[in-house]
């Protein structure tokens, strides 16, 4: 019994030795610096055949002016079929400088051909600012994950009083001509 027990035991070794452990490699891009000067830009990142299982977390900065709204989104196809990779999102998060955070969004249904996840921000305060983006690689076919951030100025309260008060007379003067 007992050298029944010790062959088992080698086998089992020997099996355990001869079988690697799978581990996902880490094929993040590292970070990237967001030119917003025109009000947008684009996100990307493409992976090579043979990723699947593999993780990212890609880092995208940035810095806004004062009172800007952001909106952001992230997206990825999952074609195998066709021979077209994707990423699957853990995250898509914006930090500001101080390490505060807000969380994206998944529009996509479970088992969607596409996974989308979208950040709106209103009003930021001027700061420095980073996207991250974290997921991992579907399958083996090489594919990429696309996205976009842009930014534009939040509108004075005066800009607003003006509005209305054009408005004001715009009705006034169509009610005057009624009469």
């Amino acid at each position: 019994m007992k050298r029944t027990q010790t062959i088992i035991a080698a086998l089992v070794l020997a099996g355990a030795a001869g079988v690697p452990l799978a581990r996902a490699a880490d094929i993040s891009q590292g970070v990237q610096t967001l030119d917003l000067s025109g009000g947008a830009a684009v996100l990307m990142h493409e992976f090579g055949a043979g990723n699947a299982g593999n993780t990212f977390s890609d880092r995208y900065n940035f810095t806004t002016a004062s009172g800007e709204m952001l909106g952001a989104l992230v997206s990825s196809l999952n074609l195998a079929d066709a021979g077209l990779g994707g990423a699957s999102f853990d995250s898509f998060k914006l930090y500001n400088s101080a390490g505060f955070s807000l969380d994206g969004v998944k529009q996509s249904a479970p088992g969607a051909t596409a996974e989308v996840w979208t950040i709106g921000a209103h009003h930021l305060p001027a700061d420095s600012y980073y996207l991250m983006v974290s997921g991992t690689v579907r399958n083996a076919a090489a594919g990429n994950y696309v996205g976009s951030v842009a930014v534009s100025a939040v509108p004075e309260p005066a800009t607003y009083g003006m509005l209305l008060g054009g408005a004001g007379i715009v009705g006034w003067l169509a009610r005057r001509r009624k009469v």
